[in-house]
């Protein structure tokens, strides 16, 4: 195996590990319990004041504390990737990813303390969310 194709091959490995990680495998195990369906739950925020760096550096710091909440299984702060392509989404600020092991787990985190919190010191920082959520098939 050359150099090459040695570091592809990890590349890849470690990609497909991190994806099973996150949202677990396909396959089902045989138990008589219902089973659990993974909900992903995107929002894309708008400041306010986009251009303030402050601003947007609070609503960060909110997030990684927000995402602390135990019903979320895997998260991701982001902010934007510029792309030459055109984006039906440009202008958001920052964004957020979290997966929850059942659609149940995002009702128990509205209700957490965490996230009550959040939307109290960070509420007013944004003019516009965009959120999606999605059920693993």
């Amino acid at each position: 195996m050359t150099n090459f194709s040695r570091r592809k091959f990890l590349s890849t490995a470690g990609l497909a590990t991190l994806a099973t990680t996150a949202f677990g495998s396909n396959k089902k195990a045989i138990t008589n319990d219902a089973p659990k369906q993974k909900l992903m739950h995107q929002v894309f925020y708008w400041l306010k004041n986009p251009d303030s760096a402050e601003d947007k550096q609070k609503l960060i710091d909110g997030l990684h504390e927000l995402v602390t909440v135990k019903q979320i299984k895997y998260s991701h702060v982001g902010v934007p990737q510029v792309f030459k392509a055109d984006d039906p989404l440009k202008g958001y600020q920052v964004s957020l990813l979290m997966v929850f092991d059942e659609p149940r787990g995002i009702d128990e985190y509205h209700k957490d303390d965490i996230h009550q919190k959040f939307v109290k010191e960070c509420g007013e920082l944004w003019i516009k969310t965009i959120k999606f959520d999605a059920l693993a098939v």
